[in-house]
């Protein structure tokens, strides 16, 4: 059985701090999906699950209003309905699920949206090594991006509506998702695409999905350098495959190379630092420069299987994000991935 692209999946670290004075890093968290992609243009969000179940699950959004200042705001699901929020967000930094324990994925999406009402060419279960998709309408591929999040938005054919999946790749008007369709999608479905988050179900139930370094900030100007620290696994879900020859590689980095990266020298390591602005033990040397950015995974050089979700095989990925003194407010991603050879 080879490892799907969605196998992959980039967690959190037990110790994820809002502040600097705390402790960060430790061992891996599954419940913590790390988010990489941004919200634009400004404006407020929706909350939504796939499932009609979902009347007593909370969503709580956490972000940057147009004026630079952390706003939060938590609204209760009613299902498949749309709940529309009232708070306007320039990006998202943090979105946690409380409550009762959601029975569909649950999303907290852009009320703006990328794509509105088109309808499908097509959709695939997964195959082999390639991950289950949606062929969107024609031309769609050149405007989505990895990271946005597909609804369907009608019952054609019966049990595809309400499904919410995140894109992992595109080729041409092919969509590669995160998980498998409970129905797959044909040439009568039709969709939107939103910018957000989606708290996946499976292979575990995501609880909280944040951008790294969350409000961190640059010396004034005539200051210091200051350098933040932040801990993330990469890890492969597959049950029976182990992911060979791997690599983790910063693909894109539109912050021009203040952000590099170190891999933990052993799989499954718990290691602390003080806090996010003290340098952790236990790495490898630091990537440089611009994207991309590639490091082997120590030897054995792999991911290995394991029961999803996998803290067996977990490969730790310190992020090193340089700000010089005086450095402007930017807002700026960047993307992670990890490749290898399977059979």
């Amino acid at each position: 059985m080879s490892v799907l692209e969605s196998d992959v999946e980039f967690y959190g670290s037990a110790n994820m701090p809002d502040v600097d004075g705390a402790t960060t890093g430790g061992a891996l968290d599954t419940t913590k999906l790390i988010f990489f992609n941004d919200i634009t243009p400004t404006g407020t969000c929706d909350y939504v699950s796939s499932s009609a179940s979902d009347t007593a699950a909370i969503l709580t959004a956490t972000g940057r209003d147009g004026t630079g200042v952390i706003q939060t705001e938590a609204k209760t699901l009613t299902g498949t309905t749309v709940v529309a929020g009232a708070q306007s967000f320039e990006r998202l930094l943090k979105g946690v699920a409380t409550g009762t324990a959601a029975v569909g994925d649950v999303a907290i999406l852009s009320h703006t949206k990328v794509i509105s009402a088109h309808t499908a060419q097509a959709g695939a279960a997964a195959s082999g090594a390639v991950a289950a998709s949606i062929t969107l309408q024609a031309g769609d591929g050149a405007s989505v991006a990895v990271g946005q999040i597909i609804r369907i938005t009608n019952n054609l054919p019966v049990g595809v509506n309400f499904q919410l999946k995140r894109i992992i790749r595109i080729s041409g008007d092919i969509a590669y998702v995160n998980g498998a369709w409970s129905t797959v999608p044909t040439s009568s479905s039709t969709y939107d695409i939103h910018q957000g988050m989606l708290f996946e179900k499976t292979p575990n139930i995501v609880k909280e999905i944040r951008r790294p370094f969350y409000n961190v900030a640059s010396d004034f100007p005539g200051g210091s350098t200051r350098i933040f620290y932040e801990k993330i696994f990469a890890v492969n879900n597959n049950t029976a495959t182990a992911l060979t020859a791997a690599l983790i590689i910063k693909q894109v980095d539109p912050s021009s190379g203040t952000l590099d990266f170190a891999l933990c020298t052993a799989l499954n390591d718990t290691a602390t630092a003080a806090n996010r602005q003290t340098a952790p033990t236990g790495v490898g040397s630091y990537s440089s420069g611009v994207a991309p950015q590639t490091i082997a995974v120590p030897a054995p050089q792999n991911l290995p299987s394991g029961a999803a979700p996998n803290a067996a095989g977990a490969q730790g990925v310190w992020l090193r994000l340089t700000l010089t003194a005086g450095l402007a407010a930017a807002k700026t991603t960047f993307t992670m991935r990890a490749t290898g050879q399977t059979t």
